[in-house]
């Protein structure tokens, strides 16, 4: 009965503080009346926010409909907007006509369009989640279709259906990105045709890759980022809930205490629902945004998908969060938020004329909307001071790119890092000043440039040409950000760093002027090319706000190639535009008029291998889109940023590192031969492998011979005559004879790059009806002929070539979309594997020769088979397989993860591992990873060394996993016998008493699969033996009563074992939040004695909580567990435990049983990050508390061990981390530590 009265009383309370929470919260110093919002300011461009609308009672209207409906009586009709930020329909979204539920979907969205109540403007809607759960796309379709017959043209669905990203420009101030965040989140591989109606963006790293451009375009605006998901939310989906969610987890009213805070406790700290922001997709998604949005000054975030009204500044990142329009849950403020409203309403972004702009969030009141919050987002853009800045310049200034002190280096330093061409760096040399009022008849600032290591400003001449200045020193920093930790907002941290320093230094193996000399090679053989020149950039008016980054230093300065500069020879005299290289792909694809002049483009890429351009990925290109008379166009590449000419990456530690991977292999001395073909070229092998359809090693040859003939010795020392004078010395000497030495060698270094670039042959069709046909002819030879299908007939032919078995290993040709017939046939004596993937809508088969050949498209979309003789088919929906990726890399990657650590039982110890990772077709998320790896432990002075491999989609979703290891004879681990009141003698003994030698091998196979949402599936298979030594005077031979005359004999097990994990955390190296969930279970046989079989099962829980506003303080709990089924197992496949085994406080292996169980508190608290010399630095302290035991059948034991401790852990830039632990048991004291590295 008091039981009883105990649940009553506290399910009330919880009712009771759930009901009391409904009030708007306002972090302390936000005002809550009296806002001082400007009213005499004029509006530029008002937004009406409102998410999650789709919930009206049919008949009705929800509160914030009805709010916001009143609201608009109160403003005058303009033309602004009205952003209704997803799930505009529940619970599912919009279902066929026939469906029942069809006619409230529809009411659910009328409801919405009529709080408009034909108010003006424009009206977007954005789909979310609950939009996509009526078959995707089909329900996706169905709601946009109503929405347009219902407003027409004044209705905007964005972005377009399958699709994730849509920007538009509003007026000249204003850019509004929109993102269906829902999109990002898909499994694709269950819609067949996303993306297919998307031009550019056909992956979700083009997607990021878009935005990160869009945002540097925009950078003078007020950028607004309208998607469903936020990025930052103190609601539901973002972990927090109310007190009544412990007894009433679900939607139900039945109270389930405990069980239900177990729920709630999953849930808060394991982001198993791919829609809260803790799962890994989110998280990743998320962090990567907050990534990009570092640099933009005025850029909010809105976003619904939380049923409240938020406001949230995160750092420098503001979030809206209004999703509240037809549905209410539990918002809070934590440490971010300034405001929050968990009941339904409505938010307003006004943005002023003069860039500033405040939001408003309204509730509902009886009705009528009230006003709740406002803030003032971002100020207006302060003006930069140009009153003191000059205005007038002397014609010439004396500098130099680094200070010379910068530059002088003692002798140890250049030994390990080279000479480079650091010298010149330092070096003083006359410029011409650059006075942008007058320079090129007057240039104006347009906008803030750079790529992920340059830092520029885009101007504009009178007539609108585009023109770049970049400065000659680079930022470290920015570099690192974007290229080492793009996942990671860190570039704060890493300035004045030891970091930035190297990376400073690095650049230097780039010459400071060689781009000067590239006109005079270019012109000499054809390639078009910008025309650099040297200046300094002085402070100035003309400058204005970009005098705060930009000014006083060297900088060169040339043609941006983009429309304004038709017909200019030097970018081919283009006469229709000037294309990017996705702009290009887009129309190859598109249409069969279009072209592109491959002899010209194999040229241009001698052209670099001859000047050691190594970093030609597809944006260093543009494309001079010239028609014919007949209305062909043909496309012909304009090479652009010349920075990394000649680079020189002498020295001992790239000299070590070319040899250890292959990765720093494209980082080379020039000289006169290229030593690494494969690397050197890595960036630009698939840009080549995809557009170079139709020519083959003959004109490879006739290109460089060509190259070899009129890049003369005259040509080439004109070209460095270029260089600043001062410059002219004997590295410049040295440097001129390098170049012609390759030039005596670019031959063969064609031939041997288009040997290893032909191995592989990728043939694309277009997106329109094609004829593909594969004849298989004499000698290996293959031939690849693709047409247009033209009502029937063989048309236009878009490419036509024949593979020699000699020099291609492997073909794919993707047919991609429209209705395409393939062909194969034809005999042979020998093939080349040869792999076709259909692409989109129904494709015809004819395989009469299927040997070598596998064929891919779509399960569950119609396809044709008409023969298909020996081919072996693969009908899949796996999108990554079916979907062309231009930006597909085929490479090798090697990292190298040292370690080192100590604790008493196996002393100090040291690992290294290496880890081989293999990028080709089928990846998931790699082709094939190889993992070699050993220790060594001085206290025992054993070693241990292993294996492990993984082979993507070997069995569907399944990547097959091996494995491999062995320990040393001197490898050793505890024993002290079975029991959980063991005594432990190392008083009376030392700790070898304990040890015990076993010599172990094993190999593994089976199947894992990783999903992208934390979970982990894993079946293998296991042949182990173990060998245990019988060494004189240890417990294992004097007091440890075996029964089992084969004890010291070398036994071998048979073994199954299945694992089901899932893990999610906010920072793996520091969570404040975050699950692991894991179940073990197997068994093993002896295979010489059968009957002697045992099986176990091995569950873990553990959270991460934080339990303060700041995240810094947080809760890390665990239990575990190991039960033995059988008695037939030895004592080293017995239930342990003991260092890190759940006892922190006693040995390795201290207890041992049939079963165990433990458990275990830490209380961690996370110190801010911190700048150092050498690297950004997190320190953290924790206090921990552990107990457990273990069973056996013939003990009756009652006894629980503890052990209980402190320590503190680093961790540095996510490539350095380390633990140090001391804690007590009832034996004494026990210290540790481990850190780890990763290359």
């Amino acid at each position: 009965m008091k039981k009883t009265n105990f649940f009553i009383s506290l399910i009330t309370i919880l009712v009771i503080s759930a009901c009391a929470s409904t009030d708007p919260k306002y972090r302390d110093g936000e005002p809550t009346s009296n806002f001082n919002y400007p009213k005499n300011k004029e509006i530029e461009k008002t937004f009406y926010l409102l998410g999650d609308g789709g919930f009206s009672p049919v008949g009705g209207s929800s509160k914030g409909l009805t709010a916001f409906k009143d609201y608009l009586k109160t403003v005058e009709e303009s033309d602004n907007y009205t952003i209704f930020l997803g799930d505009n329909i529940y619970p599912v979204g919009m279902p066929k006509k026939e469906d029942p539920d069809r006619k409230a979907a529809e009411y659910r969205l009328d409801a919405q369009l009529d709080a408009l109540d034909g108010h003006g403007g424009k009206v977007i809607f954005i789909p979310g989640n609950h939009d996509w759960y009526s078959n995707k796309l089909e329900g996706l379709e169905r709601e946009e279709k109503y929405l347009k017959e219902q407003y027409g043209d004044k209705l905007i669905w964005s972005p377009k259906t399958g699709c994730g990203l849509e920007i538009k420009d509003i007026g000249d101030e204003i850019t509004l990105i929109m993102v269906d965040s829902q999109w990002y989140l898909e499994d694709w591989d269950k819609s067949p045709t996303i993306n297919d109606n998307c031009a550019e963006i056909k992956t979700r790293e083009a997607l990021l890759l878009e935005i990160e451009t869009e945002l540097k375009k925009s950078q003078n605006k007020t950028i607004i980022f309208a998607l469903h998901h936020p990025l930052f939310t103190n609601g539901v989906h973002g972990g927090q809930y109310n007190l009544d969610k412990h007894v009433f987890p679900s939607q139900s009213e039945i109270p389930i205490p405990i069980l239900g805070s177990l729920a709630t406790l999953i849930r808060t700290t394991g982001g198993v629902s791919i829609q809260d922001k803790q799962n890994l997709r989110y998280k990743s998604f998320v962090t990567r945004l907050e990534t990009l949005a570092q640099k933009s000054e005025r850029l909010i975030f809105v976003s619904g998908h939380e049923h409240s009204l938020q406001f949230i500044e995160n750092g420098n990142i503001k979030q809206i969060v209004s999703g509240s329009s037809s549905k209410a849950s539990y918002a809070t403020l934590s440490h971010d938020g300034l405001f929050a409203y968990p009941e339904q309403g409505f938010a307003v972004y006004d943005v002023f004329k003069d860039g500033s702009s405040w939001v408003s969030f309204y509730g509902n009141e009886d009705g009528k909307s009230k006003l709740l919050y406002q803030k003032e987002v971002f100020p207006a853009p302060k003006e930069y001071d140009t009153s003191q800045l000059p205005r007038q310049f002397n014609e010439t200034v004396t500098t130099s790119v680094y200070p010379k002190d910068e530059t002088e280096k003692g002798a140890v330093h250049r030994t390990v890092w080279g000479e480079r061409y650091r010298e010149l760096y330092g070096t003083n040399i006359q410029l011409k000043v650059a006075d942008l009022d007058t320079l090129y008849g007057g240039l104006e600032p347009m906008r803030a440039g750079g790529g992920h290591q340059t830092i520029s400003i885009r101007v504009q001449d009178s007539m609108g040409r585009q023109y770049n200045f970049r400065r000659i020193k680079k930022k470290a920093v920015q570099f690192l950000q974007t290229v080492a930790f793009k996942n990671t907002p860190i570039e704060q941290q890493l300035e004045n760093t030891v970091a930035e320093d190297v990376i400073t230094d690095f650049y230097t193996a780039a010459h400071p002027y060689a781009f000067l000399t590239i006109p005079t090679l270019a012109d000499a053989i054809g390639v078009y090319h910008t025309n650099p020149e040297l200046y300094y950039l002085p402070k100035q008016p003309r400058l204005g706000k970009y005098n705060e980054e930009h000014g006083d230093a060297i900088y060169m300065i040339e043609e941006r190639p983009e429309e304004h500069w038709l017909g200019a020879e030097f970018f081919g005299a283009p006469n229709h535009d000037i294309q990017s290289t996705a702009g290009m792909f887009d129309r190859l694809r598109r249409d069969e008029k279009y072209n592109l002049d491959e002899p010209a483009y194999v040229k241009a890429r001698i052209f670099d291998m001859l000047i050691g351009d190594w970093d030609r990925h597809q944006d260093q290109w543009r494309w001079a889109e010239i028609e014919d008379e007949e209305g062909n166009r043909r496309f012909e590449q304009i090479p652009r940023d010349r920075d990394q000419v000649f680079s020189n990456f002498d020295g001992a530690f790239f000299g070590t590192l070319r040899a250890l991977t292959g990765f720093a292999s494209q980082f080379a001395v020039y000289g006169e031969d290229i030593n690494d073909i494969e690397w050197f070229n890595i960036s630009a092998t698939g840009l080549d492998r995809s557009l170079l359809q139709n020519v083959g090693k003959e004109t490879w040859k006739e290109q460089a011979e060509y190259v070899q003939e009129n890049i003369t010795d005259e040509i080439i020392e004109k070209a460095f005559a270029k260089l600043p004078q001062e410059t002219q010395d004997e590295t410049t000497e040295a440097l001129i004879e390098n170049v012609k030495a390759r030039r005596d060698n670019i031959v063969k270094i064609a031939m041997r790059y288009y040997d290893y670039m032909a191995d592989l042959a990728i043939v694309t069709g277009t997106d329109k009806d094609d004829f593909v046909d594969v004849t298989r002819m004499k000698d290996g030879q293959t031939r690849v002929k693709i047409s247009r299908n033209k009502k029937g007939k063989r048309a236009e032919v878009v490419s036509d070539k024949i593979y020699k078995k000699d020099e291609t290993k492997e073909i794919w040709i993707y047919a991609l979309d429209d209705d395409d017939e393939i062909t194969v046939e034809g005999e042979g004596d020998t093939y080349i594997f040869t792999r076709i993937i259909g692409g989109q809508n129904n494709d015809i088969y004819k395989i009469r020769n299927g040997k070598r050949l596998k064929i891919y498209d779509h399960k569950s979309k119609p396809n044709t088979v008409k023969e298909a003789k020996n081919a072996k088919l693969r009908f899949t929906d796996d999108y990554e397989i079916n979907t062309y990726d231009k930006d597909k890399k085929n490479f090798r990657t090697g990292a190298i993860i040292p370690a080192f650590g100590y604790n008493p039982d196996d002393g100090f110890k040291i690992g290294l591992e290496t880890v081989a990772t293999i990028n080709f077709f089928k990846r998931n998320p790699f082709s094939a990873q190889h993992t070699f790896g050993g220790g060594y432990y001085f206290a025992t002075q054993g070693f241990d060394l292993y294996y492990k491999g993984e082979f993507a989609h070997i069995l569907g979703e399944y990547n097959l996993k091996v494995g491999a290891n062995y320990t040393s004879p001197n490898f050793a681990r505890n024993f002290f016998g079975f029991g959980n009141e063991t005594p432990n003698l190392d008083d009376d003994r030392t700790f070898d008493y304990n040890r015990v030698k076993i010599s172990r091998f094993g190999v593994t196979a089976g199947f894992e699969n990783k999903t992208p949402f934390g979970s982990l599936f894993r079946y293998m298979a296991s042949f182990e033996g173990y060998e245990v030594e019988a060494t004189e005077n240890r417990f294992i031979t004097e007091d440890f009563e075996t029964g089992d005359p084969d004890f010291f004999d070398r036994k071998y097990f048979a073994g199954l074992d299945a694992l089901y994990r899932y893990e999610s955390y906010d920072d793996v190296l520091n969570p404040s939040r975050g699950m692991k969930f894991e179940l073990n279970l197997g068994g093993q046989m002896n295979t010489a004695e059968t009957s002697q079989t045992y099986a176990y099962f091995k569950p873990y829980l553990g959270f991460y909580n934080a339990l303060t506003t700041n995240r810094k303080l947080v809760l890390k709990t665990k239990v575990e567990a190991h039960l033995n089924m059988g008695d037939d197992y030895e004592f080293y496949q017995a239930a342990q435990l003991g260092g890190n085994t759940g006892l922190r406080g006693y040995r390795l292996q201290r207890f041992t049983g049939k079963s165990a169980f433990a458990t275990g508190a830490d209380l961690r608290y996370g110190f801010d990050q911190f700048t150092t010399r050498f690297l950004p630095l997190q320190i953290g302290v924790f206090a921990g508390y552990d107990l457990g035991r273990v069973w056996n059948d013939f003990e009756d034991s009652n006894k629980w061990h503890d052990s209980y401790g402190i320590g503190f852990w680093i961790n540095s830039a996510q490539a350095v981390n380390g633990t140090f632990n001391l804690f007590k048991g009832s034996e004494g004291y026990r210290f540790s530590f481990g850190f780890g590295f990763e290359f």
